[in-house]
């Protein structure tokens, strides 16, 4: 064999090669040589062919590395992901689900913060392999075995109603999506307690008890987030003041750990606190037993209005010498009231505002007794609020992010302080917000916890993500002001990805170390959501120095320094935005300004999930508004989408029930139209699909009822039957 005859197999053969494994076609300049024959090969020709047979051609090269960034499938990773499917299909029960279509994956790769495309791919691989939606425990724990064989990282995810990357795939892997886990189990009226899968809503635990005359004690502000996920990140919520953390309220705790092993835990149990707030690193919670209390027949929210936040701060203290237990305590600064009052302008066209634009504490009280006893002594005297303003904003507080409706995006610092830096925060985090020329509304949830205060304050203010540079630059302003949080003895409230850097103040040495020595005894081969808080690692297997590395606090104290000009900066780039959005026509440039922005305002928060009866009947989250939104942004971006993707958001009731929980309050049925539109004039209409899905509406009647608050669950004395949801493959 002659060498040019060599060289030119071994090029035939890398170029099939490469074209089945990442789908390449031949480039030009091979077509040209292999056309010319051996005997025309010369030394330039010769040199270009053994470096595509050896690395291939540098298009090919700059193509798989671009590939590489973006995170993209390609034959090789789609062949491998069918195969991981296939193989975790046979170990799961019939009721389950495993996802791998590119564009539902990446639905998976973000929560409700909107991170910039480009910062995403570079620090870290956020589209999942595949996502397994769990039924039961033993799913779960099958899960766990098959990562722990192919040594894939776990990421498990509730609705991802949190703001910090707890939930984002870092490297790939499978999300464990423990929502479709949502049956309550057990209620015992007698005990007072509740039994539940952790993918069960709190919207729908409280409509449940109900029934019983039972009420959970504390909730967080997001209503359709899931307990499980709740009770792995936060804890701190509503009616937090006299109830406490939710720790408080756990029973029994079951926990799947990587090695195989289910542990039961009691709630008095100091090992409990390794699974809660940890954000799933050391174990996935697989059921959930709640203390809940009695439905409160009586109790009423009053408004107290102050000069300032020392005179409020000054309030709370007297509450608590004076022993007073209202349920719910909250403060809200003066630019939060103004937000509220064009929140509810811009919903209402009403001009006359629905509150007074001063600082104000909310006290609500949940039984007769605690309430008179409050209002008879002369705290509650002579600085009082409208009781329809106190009705008010205890009726908003489910809708923590609709100010995002007049942003267009908004961003928050949302940390935990002890309530005696609360003032020295505020007035820090007012100074760095006027350098930036951003309007920084503070609203304080006041929690006890081990007999001290606890106020979760969030720090918030609107931006427009479509603006890139000037967004980024009110990324740091949120970082500087979590940044100031831990300074004055606070945490981030969770830590996941962005927040990753400040564990080593977050939380004490000693308390690290024993995280550490259970992490390794719990899962030892580091398969549950790793690269966030033991490992700060980013791509391409260099450290992240700039954003997440050992020099992050470093930069921020710089970025302190020199906040002045980056806050000049801010404010030369920031555009003049309006307070009100008028929202554009369905025909204005044929429906794309109104799928645009319905879109960069949807706060991703799931809400629209947990209400809609196509996700009930389906469990495939194509057909929710979030994902039909998405849909319709990766359509204006010119992504690929396949017709199995495309034809999922027909599926669709349009009973309007998103709308009517939509933070934001978004036109969504107006963008299904146009969406519907798009995809018809791409794919045709897919009318048999169509036809299966309303078969299985018919054949699931009640189901559908239920959703839509047609059919309450029946008062049984005693326990309650198990409540199961329907499951099998989607049509």
């Amino acid at each position: 064999m002659s060498w040019s005859h060599y060289w030119f197999a071994r090029a035939r053969s890398a170029a099939a090669r490469r074209r089945e494994t990442h789908g390449l076609p031949e480039p030009p300049e091979l077509q040209r040589i292999l056309a010319a024959g051996e005997s025309r090969l010369g030394v330039l020709a010769s040199l270009w062919l053994m470096m595509f047979v050896l690395v291939g051609s540098p298009r090919q090269l700059a193509q798989i590395a671009w590939w590489h960034l973006t995170d993209r499938d390609t034959p090789g990773r789609r062949r491998r992901i069918a195969g991981l499917a296939e193989e975790l299909r046979e170990k799961l029960s019939s009721g389950s689900r495993v996802i791998v279509g590119y564009f539902e994956r990446r639905i998976y790769s973000r929560d409700v913060a909107r991170v910039p495309g480009w910062l995403e791919k570079f620090l870290h691989r956020t589209t999942p392999l595949c996502v397994v939606q769990p039924r039961t425990e033993a799913d779960v724990r099958a899960t766990l075995a098959f990562a722990v064989e192919r040594r894939l990282p776990v990421y498990p995810r509730g609705v991802s109603s949190s703001p910090f990357g707890g939930a984002v795939p870092t490297t790939n892997g499978i999300v464990l999506d423990l929502s479709t886990m949502d049956g309550i189990l057990e209620v015992d009226a007698g005990q007072r307690t509740v039994r539940l899968q952790p993918g069960v809503r709190w919207a729908d635990l409280d409509a449940h008890l109900e029934a019983h005359g039972l009420v959970a004690s504390t909730t967080p502000t997001s209503r359709f987030s899931t307990v499980g996920g709740w009770a792995s990140t936060g804890g701190l919520g509503l009616n937090g003041f006299k109830y406490g953390h939710l720790s408080r309220a756990i029973a029994h705790l079951r926990v799947a750990l990587p090695t195989g092993a289910v542990l039961p835990l009691d709630g008095t149990d100091d090992t409990i606190w390794h699974f809660l707030g940890t954000e799933g690193q050391l174990g996935v919670v697989t059921e959930l037993t709640l203390r809940v209390i009695a439905l409160p027949t009586a109790g009423s929210a009053h408004l107290f209005h102050f000069d300032d936040e020392l005179g409020a701060c000054r309030f709370i203290d007297e509450l608590v010498s004076r022993g007073h237990e209202p349920a719910h305590v909250a403060f809200y600064d003066r630019a939060r009231m103004l937000e509220e009052n064009r929140v509810f302008s811009d919903r209402s066209g009403a001009a006359r505002p629905i509150v007074e634009e001063r600082d104000a504490v909310l006290v609500r009280f949940d039984d007769d007794t605690s309430e008179r006893r409050f209002l008879a002594d002369p705290l509650s005297a002579g600085r009082r609020g409208t009781r329809a303003a106190a009705a008010y904003l205890w009726s908003e507080r489910f809708f923590p992010l609709k100010a995002q409706r007049l942003g267009p995006s908004l961003l928050a610092s949302e940390v935990v302080l002890p309530h005696e830096a609360v003032p020295q925060f505020i007035d820090r985090g007012r100074h760095l917000a006027r350098l930036f020329g951003s309007p920084l509304a503070i609203e304080v949830l006041v929690s006890r916890q081990s007999g001290t205060l606890k106020c979760v304050t969030i720090a918030s203010f609107p931006c427009n993500a479509q603006h890139r540079w000037d967004y980024l630059l009110r990324l740091v302003l949120v970082q500087l002001l979590t940044y100031t949080a831990v300074a004055l003895g606070g945490r981030p409230y969770g830590f996941g990805i962005w927040n990753s850097p400040f564990l080593t103040r977050g939380y004490p040495p000693l308390l690290r170390d024993d995280l550490i020595e259970q992490k390794l005894r719990h899962d030892p081969h580091l398969v549950l959501n790793p690269l966030k808080w033991f490992r700060l690692r980013a791509r391409f297997s260099v450290r992240s120095t700039l954003f997440l590395g050992p020099v992050f606090v470093p930069a921020l104290w710089l970025a302190r320094l020199f906040s002045p000009v980056l806050g000049l900066l801010g404010r030369l780039l920031r555009p003049v935005e309006p307070h009100t959005w008028s929202v554009p026509p369905p025909e204005a440039e044929d429906g794309r300004r109104l799928v645009g922005d319905a879109a960069v305002r949807c706060t991703f928060c799931g809400a629209c999930i947990s209400t809609c009866p196509a996700y009930r009947l389906t469990r495939d989250e194509m057909v929710t508004g979030r994902a039909k939104l998405r849909l319709g942004e990766a359509l204006m971006e010119g992504d690929e989408v396949t017709p199995d993707e495309a034809s999922s958001p027909f599926r669709c009731l349009q009973c309007g029930l998103c709308e009517e929980v939509c933070q934001t309050r978004l036109p969504l049925r107006s963008c299904y139209d146009v969406l519907e539109r798009w995809l018809e004039k791409r794919i045709g209409r897919p009318t048999e699909r169509i036809d299966r899905f309303v078969e299985l509406v018919d054949s699931s009647r009640d189901t559908v009822l239920a959703t839509c608050g047609l059919l309450l669950p029946p008062v049984v004395p005693g326990a309650s039957p198990p409540v199961t949801t329907p499951g099998g493959p989607k049509p």
